[in-house]
């Protein structure tokens, strides 16, 4: 469903169906999340409710969306901080873990839906990527990217994802999540000898 086409009533149910489906993955995690549930605390039908999001896997990873909407909005009033773009990109990247981190049960139903295979949920994972492409170049300050660009951002996107199951799968802490990204796009922004200094910290045990 576009939501730019919309009905401000239309809106009103969209979003607080999604405000429903974070809490209840906030709180519970996936299997939290019963579609009848959440129709009957954002006050619609459950028809209704699978008209706007025709999975669970699609309503969680729309919640998704919002939030990292809703990032892109705070960057807006408070951009990030630093004089140089990879300290710019460090600042984005670390706002976006906490938000995720303080959520550990919504972050774990999040990933779940993610890797789903469920079809429906394609349209909306594209936007997810495309809305943190955008931030991403904006904190480069790349108003035209290059070919380069888009390659660091489709990179640092895979990074993060893999160091999220990770994270949610208890192999890894909180903190390499941060440790990885910074050291992802240190290596993807810096000059060759920098690059080569990272790559020997990481091969010893990724100490910095």
């Amino acid at each position: 469903m576009d939501r730019l086409t919309l009905t401000e009533s239309q809106s009103a149910r969209f979003e607080r169906m999604l405000a429903v489906a974070s809490r209840l993955a906030s709180e519970s995690g996936y299997d939290g999340v019963q579609m009848r549930t959440v129709a009957a605390e954002a006050d619609v039908a459950l028809g209704t409710l699978y008209r706007y999001f025709p999975s669970k896997e699609h309503l969680l990873v729309s919640a998704l969306l919002r939030q990292i909407s809703d990032l892109s909005d705070r960057l807006a009033v408070s951009p990030p901080r630093g004089a140089e773009p990879l300290e710019r990109l460090n600042d984005v990247l670390r706002r976006a873990n906490r938000a995720l981190q303080r959520q550990h049960q919504f972050t774990v139903a999040v990933m779940r839906s993610l890797v789903s295979g469920d079809e429906t949920v394609a349209p909306v994972v594209r936007e997810v990527r495309e809305l943190m492409a955008s931030i991403i170049l904006s904190a480069l300050g790349s108003d035209q990217p290059t070919d380069r660009d888009l390659l660091v951002t489709q990179i640092l996107q895979e990074v993060w994802m893999a160091s999220l199951v990770a994270w949610i799968s208890g192999v890894e802490s909180a903190s390499s999540v941060t440790r990885k990204l910074e050291n992802a796009a240190e290596l993807l922004l810096s000059d060759g000898s920098r690059a080569h200094d990272l790559t020997s910290t990481v091969s010893h045990g990724g100490q910095r």
